[in-house]
């Protein structure tokens, strides 16, 4: 307060009133709505399903349920790789600690790729390993591209392991003859249906795998067929022929012939 000479209190001028900001003015507000604004235009994390999901608060409602639907997404493995189906097999395991896992992966997957990777030049021909490596990744295609479709049914179908072999079983037909299978000659075909186990090829899904493969040839393919086949026989015998030399065997003297004489 000030005081004028009489020692009496001084009154303001008017415009010398100073009045208090209000609080909801414009220029207290703006910069809190700028915050508002940049907090909504900042860009929010996507989830792609295969990280981790977000973290939900404590005590909310579905938090246990999330977290355990994205523990259970089945990773993807790179195709094309010899041990595809152990790392599936892998997998499996880590997402269901304690539950048996598809007897595909080891019982038949991984054992035929190993038993068709043990075969060489001398069991197939050039084209005929061609095929083999074909349809090892085709195979594998087929079952990532299951799993990418959607992976919760994938990781579903896992946990009923008839219904899984099933599935897999009704992939082979297609990777088999898309990979080649008939364009291969006889001599393949023969070895290739020879590598497998009769049992694992004289049950339900094997016999079918058999029919769907059979109704897939053509009168054409049977024609291509032989005629790969003569082709492989007739450079066979060529080899052969250019190879293949007469041991020199050490003949005995000749001897002299007795001089017959007429009585």
């Amino acid at each position: 307060m000030r005081v004028n000479g009489n020692g009496g209190p001084v009154r303001p001028k008017q415009g010398e009133l100073e009045t208090p900001k209000s609080t909801g003015s414009k220029e207290s507000s703006q910069p809190q709505a700028r915050g508002a604004a940049s907090r909504q235009s900042s860009p929010v994390g996507t989830n792609d399903g295969f990280e981790s999901a977000p973290k939900l608060a404590r005590g909310s409602a579905g938090g246990t349920a999330q977290a355990r639907g994205t523990k259970d997404v089945p990773a993807e493995v790179r195709t094309g790789q010899m041990d595809y189906y152990r790392q599936r097999q892998e997998d499996f395991v880590r997402r269901n600690p304690g539950q048996k896992p598809p007897d595909y992966y080891l019982g038949y997957g991984n054992k035929y790729a190993e038993k068709f990777a043990s075969l060489g030049p001398k069991d197939l021909s050039p084209e005929g390993l061609k095929w083999r490596d074909r349809t090892l990744k085709a195979l594998q295609d087929a079952m990532e591209t299951k799993r990418m479709e959607d992976p919760a049914a994938f990781a579903q179908l896992e946990r009923d392991p008839e219904a899984f072999r099933q599935f897999a079983y009704d992939t082979h037909a297609d990777a088999y003859v898309k990979s080649g299978l008939f364009e291969l000659p006889a001599q393949d075909l023969v070895k290739i249906a020879s590598t497998p186990e009769f049992r694992d090829l004289l049950n339900k899904d094997g016999v079918k795998q058999i029919a769907d493969v059979l109704g897939r040839l053509k009168p054409e393919d049977v024609a291509r067929i032989g005629e790969e086949s003569f082709k492989q026989l007739g450079q066979a015998l060529d080899d052969f022929r250019k190879n293949f030399k007469l041991p020199k065997l050490p003949l005995p003297p000749l001897l002299p012939l007795p001089s017959l004489r007429l009585p």
